[in-house]
């Protein structure tokens, strides 16, 4: 018996059906989506390391010396030194700027920036300060992450799957139809590496905030991993 072409993906999330390829039968096309929510299992402590001199040399100088004293104290923290991404060092002239007046020179201002894996969250309070007693002036960001990103990932893709039968299996019965195999399926999911962040402007650790803001302010969050996938099923 002829049946009429159906296709139902006005009623599920709208796909770019160009992308998808659909046959000259009777059809459905849905979107499957799914979303896992876990625990951060590690973090990357963001810091910056400065030093003003009147020579650019002793600047660097200024900022290695502090640099070799952070680095000497991570390993009683369980920290190795792989763990710890050190960008280049920079040195540039800073001036004082006066209305009316010719820039006056004030040195020279040497900075590099450190980037710190930490896999055990409950170090994070000793880690900074560690960076404090090593002279380590600002954290620039707290960003929290996943040591095995792929898994979590996996599971939501194989979540967004499952989610797509759903709804086509739903989406058939009610319209007193049968469903059959897939027939096509497009994934575009490009979402990069999960993490969170909490960024701290211009935040001197010299100036360190009061235990419960601290507290706030560290507190973990969970990480949402998504995915989705479009499909299309025929029907019997």
């Amino acid at each position: 018996m002829w049946r009429p072409l159906l296709t139902l993906s006005a009623l599920v999330v709208s796909v770019p059906l160009y992308a998808l390829e659909v046959p000259q039968a009777p059809h459905l096309v849905v979107s499957g989506y799914a979303e896992q929510k876990v625990e951060p299992d590690m973090l990357t402590l963001h810091v910056s390391v400065t030093a003003l001199a009147k020579q650019g040399l002793k600047a660097k100088q200024q900022v290695d010396t502090k640099v070799a004293a952070f680095f000497s104290q991570l390993e009683g923290l369980g920290i190795k030194r792989s763990d710890v991404d050190a960008g280049n060092l920079m040195v540039s002239p800073e001036y004082q700027y006066g209305e009316n007046k010719k820039p006056v020179l004030l040195g020279y201002r040497a900075q590099r920036q450190l980037a710190v894996k930490l896999y055990q969250l409950d170090k994070l309070s000793p880690l900074m300060d560690t960076a404090l007693k090593a002279g380590l002036e600002s954290v620039s960001q707290i960003e929290y992450g996943l040591k095995s990103p792929q898994i979590v990932k996996e599971q939501a893709r194989l979540g967004a799957v499952d989610d797509a039968k759903s709804k086509a299996e739903s989406l058939a019965k009610a319209f007193g139809m049968k469903l059959g195999k897939v027939y096509s399926v497009e994934y575009r999911n490009t979402s990069p590496m999960p993490f969170y962040s909490r960024n701290f402007k211009a935040m001197a650790m010299a100036a360190a905030p009061a235990p419960d803001m601290a507290a706030n302010s560290y507190q973990q969050q969970q990480i949402t991993v998504t995915d989705n996938i479009d499909a299309v099923f025929l029907l019997e």
